[in-house]
């Protein structure tokens, strides 16, 4: 959304700018239909949008506390070899309107293996409840933290 209103106010300003400064006549208004510019960006695919708050947000089936276990359980085996020292891990997630994960970028960038068994292990997680809004599905995009040890 910020993305659109930025792209929003350089179209505006770019049409003030060459109309004003650089018009031959000086007695010239011109007159800026803004409905028809914004209802390009109105009538976008809502699959493609990602939503931060909804009325339900996605949720790992059991909750924090069990995609903690989750994380800990099947990344285990890994997190020993490259957690040394207490560590937190960061990272933005999207969450399909199926509850499959769709996207993981991360936030904090300390431990490259630790950061890959984590991405991974939340690539194949099992599906979660997807986020919804007024009853319809959404995409859902969120940040995940885990602690190591």
């Amino acid at each position: 959304m910020k993305t659109l209103f930025v792209l929003f106010m350089v179209t505006i300003l770019a049409i003030f700018f060459t109309n004003s400064a650089f018009s031959q006549r000086g007695d010239t208004i011109t007159v800026i239909d803004v409905k028809s510019i914004m209802e390009s960006y109105q009538n976008k695919n809502p699959d493609t949008i990602a939503y931060m708050f909804t009325e339900y947000p996605a949720v790992f089936i059991g909750g924090k506390d069990s995609l903690d276990s989750y994380i800990k359980r099947v990344s285990l085996r890994n997190v020993t070899k490259f957690v040394k020292n207490k560590t937190k891990i960061l990272c933005w997630v999207i969450i399909e309107k199926n509850g499959c994960i769709s996207e993981v970028e991360m936030i904090t960038h300390n431990n490259p293996e630790l950061e890959n068994s984590i991405k991974n292990t939340l690539y194949s997680s099992p599906r979660w409840i997807p986020a919804t809004q007024d009853g319809r599905k959404l995409r859902y995009k969120t940040i995940l933290a885990f602690n190591f040890p």
